[in-house]
């Protein structure tokens, strides 16, 4: 992905544990949870040039505040990072749930398998 037309590639998170934190933060506040969840995940120079201070809660909510803050500031609007910051929430998701996007694709039956099969 791109954000202001920098490589902020998405990875998935190792911290099973910081991926709970991070869906805390969203459910108190939902763009700062987000904004949270792509410094997370995201690599590259298109990465937020913040850093995460605390692990607590509310630690999370100020990281996720001060990347709104970082990318307003460098004239980046909401509407350049919330899909990046969306994907990082489903690596998230995915972290917790233990599954990969093509384990999950492959549930929902939509593996490349099952596309020429017949539904009848």
């Amino acid at each position: 992905m791109k954000i202001n037309g920098q490589d902020a590639g998405l990875t998935a998170p190792q911290s099973v544990a910081d991926c709970y934190d991070v869906l805390n933060a969203i459910s108190g506040n939902a763009i700062r949870g987000q904004a949270a969840a792509l410094g997370l995940c995201a690599r590259g120079p298109g990465r937020p040039g913040v850093r995460l201070k605390d692990k607590s809660v509310a630690g999370w909510l100020q990281y996720g505040g001060a990347i709104v803050d970082y990318y307003q500031g460098a004239g980046v609007p909401l509407s350049d990072w919330i899909d990046a910051a969306q994907a990082a929430v489903d690596l998230v998701a995915q972290a917790i749930a233990g599954t990969t996007d093509g384990e999950v694709t492959e549930a929902e039956g939509n593996s490349k398998e099952s596309a020429g099969a017949s539904t009848g």
